[in-house]
């Protein structure tokens, strides 16, 4: 195997959660009285953090940092209501712990909801779950991802980002490392074709990369 450590990130990449990420944001929208977002443009609006959302979402809103919180309190609760698994991808992760590949999870969700959603939909397979804490760097800085790598006394050519978005994108450029990256998450092949050639279409594909490297 060419890799010995996969990161991957979370929202649209092993997780479906827009269903959850909209309801939770149109619910905040909804306390300032402001338009609702459909599902298109909460897909078009993700990848960058939940405060970026909202900064889309409400139209640079001067309520930001209290639709942040409304945000917040509902989500912690609901964040599981309709996420679900893309099919294909926990065959992916059997794949990798089967042949001693260390895998683990890189995003930039809140760290607590993060962990909680990997715990529930992949339960012990991930070795490590880090998302947003304060004062840590935050994707597309790749000072923390460096870090990982670092902390598995691993060479940048040993490790493989599998990510769906802009953010993902610069990330493995800005560390050095390669990357791949899904259209079938938030980002569709069109738009993830501008900007890089290492492009899968279904969570098989990515199985079908990692063996074959």
């Amino acid at each position: 195997m060419k890799y010995k450590l996969i990161i991957f990130d979370l929202d649209g990449t092993i997780l479906n959660t827009l269903e959850d990420l909209k309801e939770a944001c149109n619910y905040a929208l909804k306390q300032f009285e402001l338009h609702p977002i459909s599902l298109e443009q909460a897909q078009s609006y993700i990848g960058n953090g939940i405060r970026n959302l909202l900064l889309l979402a409400s139209q640079n809103s001067l309520y930001l940092d209290e639709i942040l919180i409304s945000f917040k309190a509902y989500y912690s609760k609901h964040y599981n209501d309709f996420t679900i698994q893309y099919e294909g991808i926990e065959e992916v992760i059997k794949y990798c712990k089967n042949n001693g590949i260390h895998i683990g999870v890189l995003t930039n969700k809140v760290e607590d909801i993060a962990k909680s959603l990997v715990e529930e939909h992949f339960p012990n397979q991930m070795e490590f779950i880090y998302g947003e804490v304060a004062g840590r760097p935050r994707k597309p800085d790749s000072s923390f991802l460096i870090s990982i790598i670092e902390q598995y006394r691993l060479k940048k050519e040993d490790v493989l980002y599998i990510g769906d978005s802009e953010v993902d994108v610069k990330t493995c450029l800005n560390a050095g490392i390669d990357g791949l990256f899904v259209s079938y998450g938030f980002r569709s092949r069109e738009s993830l074709s501008k900007i890089t050639t290492n492009l899968v279409d279904t969570p098989l594909e990515l199985l079908k990369f990692i063996g074959e490297s």
